[in-house]
């Protein structure tokens, strides 16, 4: 079994955290698709209409794409705890990742060292 950081107790937040926050960003994929189709299904009467219900999609298609990526990591996270492979350790130097950065990014992969790190980099 894999060294852990964190408690059971602690992973069982995590969890309850991971489910809290997929439910949420299915629901907005679920209100974004519903209104992709109303939509489509409207009469778009001059340019403005036209250009206004563009940029909203386009709007919508970039929130869509950040929402699917981030429920790909709650997923990968909650298979993680699933598998009990779950370490609450940083995937790149080891090191632990509070419990107060998981409490405000739960399915946080790094610690926020390894994280500023990655965006400095442009890697992440």
């Amino acid at each position: 079994m894999a060294k852990k950081a964190l408690t059971q107790k602690h992973i069982d937040e995590v969890k309850e955290l991971l489910l809290e926050n997929k439910a949420k960003i299915e629901s907005t994929l679920n209100s974004l698709t519903n209104e992709h189709k109303s939509l489509s299904e409207m009469d778009l009467n001059d340019d403005a209409d036209f250009a206004a219900a563009s940029r909203d999609y386009s709007t919508d298609i970039h929130i869509k794409k950040q929402q699917l990526e981030e429920l790909k990591l709650i997923n990968r996270a909650l298979q993680k705890i699933e598998d009990d492979k779950f370490t609450g350790l940083c995937e790149m130097c080891d090191s632990e990742i509070t419990i107060k950065r998981l409490r405000v990014k739960p399915h946080a992969m790094y610690c926020i060292d390894c994280r500023n790190y990655l965006e400095k980099e442009g890697k992440q």
